[in-house]
């Protein structure tokens, strides 16, 4: 499940992007079949985040001081991701009960306390931050990794993590770029690793037991 969540997050990702792009096609975003299907996309991208905050959590070894790092990388991610899920039901409810886009902004200030009347601040705060939330926790989780398990993940991850959140902060349109670096910087966690014997080293490039005997 983790292997298929590390690619496809950024996949689903990459998806809602082409979507977007279709949907701008004719001037304006939304609503239609692009918008929808678009969105449906997003949704399961950022569903499919939620493992991967998680499964990078548990790759780090077991110091304590990383423990807890990475602890508060997952929590603040999640909030982002939660931010994100909520803006994105609100478009996919918005979208389907109006005809135009006219329509869609009329509609939208309905929405502003959902879901269960939540103070208006606190949602336009969770609009606003979602983005930087999701953005430092899966940083903050990909500089662990490359810094105590370089054979797991290698340094330019990172970078081209920060690179993918760039593009989609400065132009939606650039989605599609954000979501494929993102796929580049995720890629290597899907890949199998060998048990330690099998590999012969360990990721502080020490030789094993195994390694050492051979």
């Amino acid at each position: 499940m983790t292997r298929i969540a590390y690619l496809g997050a950024p996949l689903l990702l990459l998806g809602y992007g082409v979507a977007h792009l279709i949907d701008g096609l004719d001037g304006s975003h939304g609503p239609g079949p692009a918008w929808t299907i678009g969105h449906l996309l997003f949704l399961a991208s950022m569903l499919l985040f939620v493992a991967v905050l998680f499964a990078m959590r548990a790759a780090l070894p077991g110091g304590r001081a990383a423990r807890g790092i990475a602890a508060g990388a997952v929590a603040v991610g999640v909030v982002g991701l939660i931010a994100f899920i909520r803006g994105i039901a609100v478009d996919l409810i918005v979208g389907l009960r109006s005809a135009d886009r006219p329509a869609m902004n009329r509609l939208y200030p309905h929405y502003d306390s959902f879901p269960g009347g939540l103070p208006k601040g606190l949602t336009s705060a969770l609009s606003t931050l979602g983005p930087v939330f999701l953005m430092i926790g899966l940083l903050t989780l990909s500089i662990q990794l490359a810094a105590l398990r370089p054979r797991r993940l290698r340094w330019w991850s990172p970078v081209l993590a920060a690179a993918g959140f760039a593009a989609i902060s400065a132009e939606l349109d650039l989605l599609p770029l954000g979501g494929l670096l993102l796929l580049l910087a995720l890629a290597p966690l899907a890949r199998r690793v060998p048990a330690a014997g099998a590999a012969g080293a360990t990721d502080a490039g020490q030789p094993t037991r195994a390694g050492a005997a051979s």
